[in-house]
């Protein structure tokens, strides 16, 4: 048989990964590189005519038996609302309805099959959905592979035995795209549902030792469940792609091993096997140290071959690989032509991985745990550190039934755990231990281990751990568990061992393992409370550290306090180290020298070899600037008790207001450059007003006022006997001098208004007064009057209150008319 070669740019992987870390690379499939991929049928019947035929769209329709009924025709799906091809057979027995497409040129190479389709209906049908016919005819025409649906198994595919169980269930009513790819050279096919690789590079129909029978591709059948059954399709392509060499492998990731390097390879259909390829510098040649042609079974799909051996070239001879040692990895991919019976190899992938005695796994930044080292490291790339232990997660990675965690006391949320592969708890050697790690400080480190299992002498008190009383539930579909907590404490940069589990009862299904979880132990470092203003440089802080425990000792009949003194207390001023010592107690006190303005003050408690810390912080302002008064000054003498003292200050303060001794405001906050007014009410004669500030840092300020009050009235005014106002003199009219007058003083008061009327000459013509005695706080209405002469030009009234006649002592202005 002629293969035709077709030059390509393979996609060469080069591995980045340092001992055993993931690769960045997504997944891809076979059909990453378009060699000469030619197109051979393409349909959306989504697009196309209601009520058009599969005939009149191209396709060629099956007989079936006498009485039985078919459809093929452009319908609207009912549930979606979206046109599609409906294919249905009714009273057809063990008949299916097919319809076909049958291509020009039968075509070898590599051949992609896609079909999107729902199955309707209240109960799963099995249906041959996908087929790929060679180029006989008649009873000669062979399927190459069919797949399908199986009401219970879910997708499923046929070759010479089938169906076969691939345990990828589908939905009916629902849209699903079934992906079908086969390759006519080395006589493999691989399945997706749904975009997911179920099967890769399995053997398709080899019609044994039929050879007459060519392995290429003509026709392409879609058929329905067999005798009551329908499908819709909503659209359907057919791709080619020629004979060629194999592309150049994708590496997923490598894992280094115990003098083996394993790695997951992206799946190919045209790929047979692999050669995996070895050497220890770039200048020596290939050493060809595997050929891998395994199939792989679990999803996702991952070839998984290893490297063991390398070529010594002084010894002349294969030999282990040498842990530690670095080497240059090789992988081709090789399609066997199945009919001419060569192999046909393609491009190699390289990269450089580490084989490992012990595997480590590193932990994120800020776990607890240092790096784990796994002596069992077959499956050590499906460990991994994780951060919270919560609802939901598996300590076991790939166990086939997933047991996740059901229930857990709510403490534990917070603590790092480590997932094992499910393979770890079956563990027996060569090493006496699973695994090791280091704590990064003092540690409470848990082991939860299925109360079924004969407890190990490890994990017995004599050992140091204590059995908490608390439990983890964990679940798989089938049983529920209870994993017991045990408990033991490490200090920092110690070594805790992952031992054995009970191997021999976990593989007669008696327990179900352990797994551990730790959590950092903390030092309960405690500032007390700080001020946060203060207007002193000297400056002291304290608090408290409960891991220097008192232990006690007696020596010369003298008592002497003895602490464990594990933890040195670092305190830090604006970032600048101002103390730090190893405590001898579990109280501390630094005195610190405040600078102007704020101090970011940081106090850390650290174990010795620790890697983490507490830290405790808080910010101490250092204030000298006394607040400032911005008040205007009251008048020295003024003639209204009630007088409003405004003003505002340069900061935030508590304000206090007196008069005359008598507190009006008490320590009210005020903020800065925020007005404020405080109305006083003066005593008659000398009153002194104090006010005084202090801000948060202690400073204060004072100012003092004097200011005389005068007991004073409103000049009277002029009414008529109605109370109506007057404001010009009339002859002979009847006129009134009123004043409603108060004594807001504290004592006693007499007053006399007069009402006085003046000629042209200012010669007193007539006159009216009234007096009146005034208790403190009295208010009176005080009316005086005449009447005037009927020659009135030039006169004037006035209008005036005094203490008496006597005295003669103003009370008021003059009123003038």
């Amino acid at each position: 048989m002629i293969i035709q070669k077709i030059l390509c740019c393979a996609l060469l992987l080069q591995p980045l990964a340092i001992g055993g870390s993931l690769l960045n690379q997504a997944p891809a499939s076979a059909a990453t590189v378009n060699d000469g991929q030619i197109t051979l049928l393409e349909k959306d019947f989504s697009t196309a005519v209601e009520g058009q035929s599969a005939a009149q769209l191209g396709f060629d329709y099956s007989t079936l038996p006498s009485g039985a009924t078919s459809d093929a025709t452009i319908q609207e799906e009912p549930s979606s609302k979206q046109k599609a091809l409906h294919l249905a057979v009714n009273d057809a027995g063990a008949s299916p309805f097919l319809i076909s497409k049958t291509f020009g040129e039968s075509k070898t190479g590599t051949i992609t099959a896609e079909i999107t389709f729902m199955q309707p209906g209240s109960a799963k049908k099995q249906d041959q959905l996908l087929q790929l016919y060679n180029s006989g005819s008649g009873t000669s025409s062979k399927y190459l592979v069919i797949s399908g649906l199986d009401p219970s198994k879910g997708a499923v595919y046929w070759t010479d035995t089938a169906p076969t169980d691939l345990k990828i269930p589908y939905q009916l009513n629902q849209w699903h795209t079934m992906k079908l790819e086969v390759n006519t050279l080395n006589k493999r096919f691989s399945l997706w549902l749904d975009g997911v690789e179920i099967r890769a590079r399995d053997k398709a129909n080899l019609f044994s030792n039929d050879n007459s029978n060519a392995f290429n591709f003509k026709k392409l059948v879609i058929g329905t469940p067999a005798g009551n059954g329908e499908v819709y399709v909503r659209n359907v392509k057919v791709t080619h792609t020629p004979p060629k060499e194999p592309d150049a492998p994708q590496i997923a990731y490598w894992v280094g091993r115990d003098q083996s390097i394993a790695m997951w390879i992206y799946p190919d259909t045209a790929v047979t096997k692999y050669s995996i390829k070895i050497k220890a510098r770039e200048e020596d040649p290939w050493y060809t140290t595997a050929t891998y042609t395994g199939t792989p079974q679990t999803i996702p799909i991952l070839a998984s071959p290893s490297a063991g051996n390398e070529w010594d070239y002084t010894l002349n001879k294969t030999v282990k690989l040498t842990n530690g040692k670095k080497y240059i990895i090789g992988v081709a991919a090789i399609t066997r032509d199945e009919v001419a019976k060569v192999d046909i190899e393609g491009k190699i992938t390289q990269f450089e991985a580490t084989p490992y005695a012990v595997t480590p796994i590193e932990p994120p930044a800020d776990s607890i745990m240092g790096t784990v080292n796994a002596y069992n490291n077959y499956q050590a790339h499906r460990w991994s550190i994780h951060a919270g232990l919560k609802i939901g997660d598996e300590p076991f990675a790939d166990r086939a039934s997933p047991l996740k965690i059901v229930s857990l006391p709510e403490k534990y949320q917070k603590a790092d755990w480590i997932k094992t592969h499910v393979d770890t708890m079956k563990y027996s050697g060569p090493y006496p231990q699973i695994a090791t790690f280091s704590v990064r400080d003092k540690t409470a480190v848990y082991v939860a281990m299925d109360q079924r299992e004969t407890l190990p002498d490890w994990l017995k008190a004599s050992e140091g751990w204590t059995d908490t009383g608390e439990v983890i539930q964990l679940a798989d579909p089938a049983l529920t568990y209870s994993f017991k907590i045990y408990k033991k404490m490490y200090g920092a940069q110690e070594e805790v061992v992952m031992p054995w589990n009970n191997y021999t009862e976990y593989n007669s299904g008696n327990n179900a393992g352990y797994f551990m979880f730790a959590e950092r132990v903390p030092t309960d470092l405690k500032l007390d409370p700080v001020k946060p203003y203060t207007n002193l440089a000297n400056y002291t802080i304290s608090g408290t550290v409960a891991e220097n425990v008192y232990a006690g000792s007696v020596s010369s009949s003298v008592y002497q306090n003895v602490y464990s003194s594990t933890v040195t207390l670092s305190v830090y001023q604006n970032k600048s180290l101002v103390y730090n010592t190893l405590l001898t107690q579990n109280q501390y006190m630094v005195d610190l020298k405040l600078v102007p303005g704020a101090n970011l003050v940081e106090v850390i408690a650290q174990r010795p070899n620790a890697a983490f810390f507490d830290m405790v912080t808080a910010t101490v302002t250092y204030d000298q600037i006394s607040p400032e008064f911005q008040i205007a000054a009251p008048p020295p003498v003024v003639k209204e008790a009630g007088y409003i003292l405004h003003g505002s200050l340069s900061k935030s303060v508590l304000l206090t207001v007196k008069l005359n001794g008598t507190i009006v405001a008490d320590s009210v906050s005020q903020t800065g450059q925020v007005p404020f007014a405080y109305p006083l009410n003066l005593k008659e004669g000398s009153n002194t007003i104090e006010v005084s500030a202090v801000d948060t840092a202690g400073n204060r300020s004072t100012v003092n006022y004097v200011v005389q009050y005068v007991f004073w009235m409103g000049p009277p005014e002029t009414v008529d006997l109605e109370g109506k106002q007057i404001t010009a003199i009339t002859p002979s009219k009847d006129m009134l001098a009123q004043k409603q007058v108060t004594n807001p003083t504290s004592s006693h008061k007499h007053v006399t208004l007069w009402f006085v009327l003046y000629d042209s000459s200012n010669s007193m013509v007539d006159y009216s007064s009234v007096d009146a005695d005034l208790e403190p706080g009295q208010t009176k209405t005080l009316y005086a009057g005449f009447t005037l002469p009927s020659q009135t030009n030039g006169y004037k009234v006035k209008a005036f209150i005094w203490d008496s006649l006597t005295g003669m002592k103003p009370y008021s202005d003059v009123f003038e008319l």
